[in-house]
């Protein structure tokens, strides 16, 4: 290895561990939060501590069972599956979240009766995560920076903006394509088009739609921020939908989810995907003004 790969693997080595110290700090005030769990169990897989990775995936795994709630508990057992199969701890977990109905369920085509695939639809429903996931944004960072679409500062800015962002209660949307927007990142253009190739995400322009809010409303609004994801237009049966993070399959599969129908995954500007966004909560207040209004017509 040369000099210079060997300083930038120190310098990268040394982001993490900031990263970890600013993650480890937010714990101690929040030991439940999930966002750090998610957080610190990414950075120490990433630096080669797989032992501590699991440690927190673990502790993230017994938050979701302890708040009841069944959302990012499939991807949690799937990465415990790979990362340390044979741990005991592991095992236990994962037959908790099992039992909890956090895993998929499963209804057998042949013997399924309608009413039981709409209960089976409504169990995926209620597992898919409603809520900001850090560990695959600090995931979308690292794959940037090992495409050398970002380089070693620039990987470090937005893990630090990422940070300050999630610690932030803002109802806005956080990812790294954010983050390089508000920066001003000269190559976003660059990435996206990256992004396009790599992720087969066509780049689309939302600005070039009417917007439809039947169509919009398929996805809850507070999923649409929070996991930065926006239907836009169907075509036929398909669901036409931009997401900020095109890495991020779990996301695709609680689109579809969510949506109940096949979808066909794009991408955009940040700026473009929250005005449309936008937009779809000031039509949901305004529907919500006026059936409040009618409501109380009815009732005089």
């Amino acid at each position: 290895m040369s000099a210079t790969s060997e300083k930038d693997k120190k310098n990268l080595e040394t982001e993490l561990w900031n990263a970890i110290s600013a993650f480890e700090q937010m714990l101690e005030a929040m030991p439940n939060d999930r966002v750090s769990l998610e957080a610190l169990s990414h950075a120490y897989e990433q630096i080669g501590d797989h032992t501590k990775s699991v440690d927190y995936l673990i502790r993230l795994g017994n938050v979701l069972i302890d708040d009841g709630d069944n959302g990012g508990a499939s991807a949690i057992i799937e990465k415990l599956g790979v990362m340390a199969p044979d741990d005991k701890r592991t095992k236990d977990l994962i037959k908790r979240l099992e039992s909890s109905g956090s895993s998929k369920q499963h209804v057998g085509d042949s013997v399924a009766t309608g009413a039981q695939v709409r209960i089976a639809q409504e169990k995926q429903a209620a597992n898919v995560r409603m809520t900001f996931n850090m560990a695959d944004e600090l995931s979308f960072t690292w794959s940037l920076m090992e495409a050398n679409e970002l380089t070693q500062e620039e990987y470090a800015s937005v893990v630090q903006d990422l940070t300050e962002m999630s610690a932030s209660d803002s109802n806005v949307t956080i990812s790294v394509l954010h983050v390089l927007e508000s920066r001003g990142f000269k190559g976003i253009d660059r990435i996206i088009a990256y992004l396009s190739r790599q992720c087969k995400t066509p780049f689309v322009s939302l600005a070039c739609f009417e917007f439809q809010f039947n169509t919009a409303n398929l996805l809850p609004l507070d999923f649409c921020i929070k996991r930065g994801a926006f239907a836009f237009e169907s075509v036929g049966k398909t669901l036409l939908v931009t997401v900020m993070n095109p890495f991020d399959k779990q996301l695709q599969k609680d689109v579809e989810t969510l949506a109940k129908r096949r979808c066909s995954f794009y991408i955009t500007y940040p700026s473009e995907f929250d005005r449309t966004v936008a937009k779809y909560g000031e039509v949901l207040i305004e529907k919500a003004a006026a059936a409040a209004e009618a409501a109380a017509e009815a009732k005089a």
